[in-house]
């Protein structure tokens, strides 16, 4: 045992002595951080938005598998089809894209960065992951990544419509008319 004659106070020294902590910019946090519960949340937004998308990208392969001589509502008007009608190689796309959109943006994103980020640093008692710069650079990478898959929706010749796979014969067909010889497309 130990015996203390007096009680300790905690008024040493000038009142504000450890007022020395501020608060964490927005922009050191979020965009340049480091702690693993917050890329582990980020990626879980990221998976999250692009769950949305890739489940518009299934609602649509779902219309034209149901309504097939149908007009697309709001988007068949939009992107200029011959009577609001999805052309075939725009449903190759559609359904293409939403299987990479879904396993590479979301699924991964999630189990992997979102999940394996936030508990796996908690389950085993460590202060953070190894390489922590690494980790939030992994984050910042797959952003522009999801972002260019996306884009390829509004460029000429539209997304990919070979799947993710591109496995012959969907990637030797060239459903745009754009042909590839050599690295020079040709017409």
């Amino acid at each position: 045992m130990t015996a203390i004659s007096a009680p300790i106070s905690a008024g040493h020294g000038p009142a504000h002595a450890h007022d020395d902590a501020h608060e964490i910019s927005f922009i050191k946090k979020y965009l340049f951080s480091t702690d693993h519960k917050t890329i582990g949340i980020q990626f879980l937004m990221f998976g999250l938005l692009f769950f949305v998308v890739g489940g518009l990208l299934a609602m649509l392969v779902r219309w034209q598998l149901a309504w097939p001589e149908k007009a697309v509502p709001i988007l068949g008007v939009h992107m200029g089809w011959d009577g609001g009608k999805m052309p075939p190689d725009y449903y190759n796309s559609a359904f293409s894209m939403h299987a990479t959109v879904m396993i590479f943006f979301v699924i991964i994103p999630i189990l992997v960065g979102a999940f394996g980020n936030y508990l796996i640093p908690l389950m085993i008692g460590a202060k953070d992951m190894a390489y922590p710069f690494l980790n939030g650079a992994a984050f910042w990478s797959a952003l522009p990544a999801g972002a260019i898959m996306v884009a390829a929706f509004f460029l000429p010749g539209g997304p990919a419509g070979a799947g993710w796979t591109s496995y012959p014969p969907l990637s030797a067909t060239h459903p745009n008319g754009i042909k590839y010889h050599g690295h020079m497309p040709y017409r």
